[in-house]
């Protein structure tokens, strides 16, 4: 392991161990939970930033590709409403005590029936969505939580079952979100690709590629939507879950101890591990085996530290610039996908904002040179922990928010002045080593 890597290690444990003993609630199975989703959604576009970043390019337009991908998984879902053409029997009535939507609506006492059998997808929220006629009884239907529950509303709550009313629904309709993420995805990969081509072909810098890209893909998001916010509704709930839900628990001592919940020290913490942190680590797995066994990756590697030498050295300079686009772009597109997922909704003017910054701290932070030609895998990683942790640091700890900018950008320069120092000495070192020798 590199000294970088040690040093972004080592800063990482000592902002939560300060966080933690000023405020145990930072260790809480809740937060820590959240954390590791952030760092997972920030860490997997840090990756992607970092294999530009070490061809010596940049990436100025993730945030804004994130924006335009939620927007065009949206879109091609196509959440809809159709008329479910079978009939439900009614099978229960429940009294709707408490439900300010129900008494608004009626005044007077309110009745929920229960169909049978439940219809799948039915509209959700509060809204008013259907309503017909049973005999004398005037039925509504509402949103329900669960979308597997049907429940409606009928203002004679006298009704009885033994009449067997029926009604018919409307139910959720969308496009397979399986295939709308391949479209997603591959329009990410197509994106990048563009980027790529642009800065060989036709020889164009990295930064005004990319800076234009910025403001194209968030103008493009704002006219698909009319500048409008746009999300999934209680549509693709178990494709959600699939999505962002837990993978799995795993134990931790001394967390009930230090956020407060127990007065033991040997009590253990299921914490929840989430989908995406599995995601993160079958990215961050394939890109360390990429560039520490694979022939391309140390290619990479070299296109960074010299591009003209490795293209004298017969290495395909030209290629590997490319797919170290498409990678950032591919990756861009899945994190635009898990954030709308996390959301349920995007806003085309500002999800996303300043995200291609955040990735790329957390890729300095990490190791990565600007001059291109070093980086590594699981310190990006690092980096983007440290950089969600400092940011949960701040909410924890009561800090007003408006500092969050000025502590992260500072701790940032510290980082980097640090990196630096430390370079010149090592090379100082060096040469002192060698004019010893020498002498």
């Amino acid at each position: 392991m590199h000294r970088k890597n040690i040093g972004i290690f080592a800063l990482l444990a000592v902002i939560v161990l300060v966080a933690t003993m000023m405020e145990g609630n930072f260790v809480a199975a809740a937060n820590l939970k959240t954390l590791i989703r952030d760092t997972s959604l920030y860490g997997l576009i840090s990756i992607g930033v970092a294999a530009v970043i070490i061809t010596g390019g940049i990436d100025l337009s993730i945030g804004s590709l994130i924006a335009l991908c939620g927007v065009m998984m949206v879109s091609m879902i196509n959440v809809h409403y159709v008329r479910d053409q079978q009939e439900h029997e009614v099978v229960a009535l429940t009294r709707a005590e408490g439900d300010q939507t129900l008494s608004e609506r009626f005044p007077a006492a309110a009745t929920l029936i229960e169909l049978r059998p439940p219809p799948l997808g039915i509209r959700g929220g509060d809204r008013l969505v259907y309503e017909g006629v049973l005999g004398e009884t005037t039925v509504y239907l509402l949103g329900a939580e669960d979308e597997s529950q049907g429940r409606f509303a009928t203002s004679d709550p006298a009704r009885r079952l033994t009449e067997k009313l029926s009604v018919r629904v409307d139910r959720i309709a969308y496009n397979s979100p399986f295939l709308v993420v391949a479209a997603v995805l591959l329009m990410g990969a197509l994106i990048g690709a563009l980027h790529g081509v642009l800065i060989t072909r036709a020889h164009l810098q990295p930064f005004v590629v990319t800076l234009c890209g910025l403001l194209i893909y968030r103008g493009l998001a704002r006219v698909w939507t009319g500048d409008d916010q746009v999300g999934l509704g209680s549509a693709l709930a178990g494709f959600k879950t699939l999505a962002t839900g837990a993978a799995f628990e795993f134990p931790l001592p001394l967390v009930a101890r230090l956020s407060g919940t127990s007065e033991s020290w040997t009590q253990w913490t299921w914490i929840e591990f989430p989908v995406t942190g599995v995601l993160l680590l079958l990215v961050a797995a394939a890109a360390w085996f990429f560039l520490q066994h694979m022939v391309a990756g140390r290619h990479l590697l070299a296109v960074g530290e010299n591009e003209q030498a490795a293209r004298f050295s017969g290495v395909r300079t030209d290629r590997l610039i490319i797919l170290a686009y498409v990678i950032s772009g591919t990756l861009a597109a899945l994190a635009g996908v898990l954030f709308l997922l996390e959301w349920n909704s995007v806003q085309p003017g500002s999800s996303g904002n300043f995200y291609e910054l955040y990735a790329i701290a957390a890729a300095v932070l990490g190791g990565c040179s600007l001059r291109g030609g070093r980086g590594a895998v699981f310190g990006v990683i690092a980096g983007a922990a440290v950089m969600r942790c400092l940011y949960k640091a701040i909410v924890v700890l009561g800090i007003e928010q408006q500092w969050e900018m000025v502590i992260i950008g500072a701790a940032l320069l510290a980082s980097v002045l640090f990196d630096e120092v430390m370079g010149r000495w090592r090379m100082w070192k060096l040469r002192r080593g060698s004019g010893a020798v020498s002498n």
